[in-house]
């Protein structure tokens, strides 16, 4: 039987020192550099901030995201060790995506959707998946112990572990916000029976009075500062939400087809551009298709399976599949103020599947209704 793919397994681990352990911890951040990683920080494997979670989840703000709130998966969050059995301290591992103030000048044409950024490329999962992989077998092979890693698969409290790290801080729209690298930037992590020291506390700056998040949102997700009402985020909605988006929620959506970055957009701590050395850190950087990033909204609601799977093939979009995509072209087109999607959307609302007409119905019914109002 082949090892499972997030176990790494090295012999017995050293009695040693605090000096020597401190002495692994910065060998095995030295080393998490040369497989591609970003910062690197050490936690201890607790969250200070389970009891927040389990109030969002029991106030119904994951939506239907039923496995964040599964009885197995809080047990998990509350207590890593369920996860991984003598568990000493855990590796938060950061990938920077951010491509920078510049790359959000070039606006879409009416007839163009909108992606979020961190698609653009390809799937982080497989690229952050692989790095965590690596170190974790190097960081076991040559120090002992046991590790699992992660990267959005496992019951963790990931922003909690990366704020007492170090990391960074909470912001006001529930981002970790590094001071250095803003918020963009995806978080993977190595949980190790290894008993690598924490990371020294790191004194950190916070949003202060800042509250551009909150007024810059469309659908008013953020109902309470630090406080997200994912049944309201327009990510959730193109993402995560599997049926009818929300009537009321549509008008809002603007030409989002996949996720939204308007609240990492005007946050003062992404407000710059890489210099050329930190280009290089980001697997984003340089390979960014046009038609994933600004996709053409007819041809996205007309395309068959094998298009979709040759179009969005490699980036995290493919995982929501086609009739949700198209789905959420038709709100887009609604919202387009074009005259060129009517016949478009005349088509559509004869489509095979009933979640693409339903909402290409109420976007022929809402683009007529915008048109009128802006000639009358």
């Amino acid at each position: 039987m082949g090892r499972p793919k997030n176990i790494a397994r090295g012999g017995a681990i050293k009695d040693a020192s605090l000096e020597y352990w401190s002495g692994i911890a910065e060998a095995v951040k030295k080393k998490a550099v040369s497989f591609g990683l970003g910062p690197v920080e050490i936690a201890e494997p607790r969250s200070s901030t389970y009891e927040k979670y389990a109030k969002w989840v029991a106030d119904g703000m994951h939506g239907e995201m039923g496995y964040l709130a599964r009885d197995d998966r809080m047990e998990r969050r509350k207590d890593l060790s369920v996860i991984l059995p003598g568990v000493q301290s855990v590796l938060v591992c950061g990938l920077l995506y951010w491509p920078g103030r510049s790359a959000f000048l070039e606006k879409a044409t009416s007839m163009q959707g909108d992606v979020s950024c961190y698609a653009w490329g390809t799937d982080y999962h497989t690229i952050l998946g692989d790095r965590l992989r690596d170190l974790a077998l190097w960081m076991h092979e040559e120090a002992g112990g046991t590790g699992k890693w992660y990267v959005d698969t496992g019951a963790i409290l990931e922003r909690s572990l990366a704020e007492q790290s170090g990391l960074g801080f909470i912001g006001k729209n529930t981002m970790l916000i590094n001071p250095r690298y803003g918020s963009g930037m995806f978080l993977g992590e190595i949980l190790t029976t290894l008993p690598l020291p924490a990371s020294p506390p790191k004194k950190m700056p916070g949003c202060g009075k800042c509250t551009k998040c909150q007024v810059a949102c469309p659908t008013d997700a953020f109902d309470d500062e630090y406080v997200l009402d994912a049944r309201k985020c327009i990510s959730y909605l193109t993402i995560e939400l599997k049926g009818e988006i929300p009537v009321d929620l549509r008008p809002k959506m603007g030409r989002k087809v996949y996720g939204c970055d308007i609240c990492q957009e005007v946050c003062p701590w992404n407000k710059f551009d890489w210099d050329g050395d930190m280009k290089g850190t980001s697997p984003l950087f340089g390979k960014v298709a046009k038609d994933v990033r600004t996709p053409d909204l007819e041809r996205l609601i007309r395309m068959t399976e094998s298009e979709f799977k040759e179009w969005f093939a490699g980036t995290a979009a493919i995982r929501i599949g086609r009739d949700r995509l198209r789905r959420n072209a038709a709100v887009a087109l609604g919202n387009s103020r074009d005259p060129q999607a009517i016949p478009v959307l005349k088509d559509a609302i004869n489509d095979n599947s009933e979640l693409v007409r339903s909402h290409s119905r109420w976007a022929l019914d809402h683009l007529l209704s915008q048109l009128r109002t802006t000639t009358s």
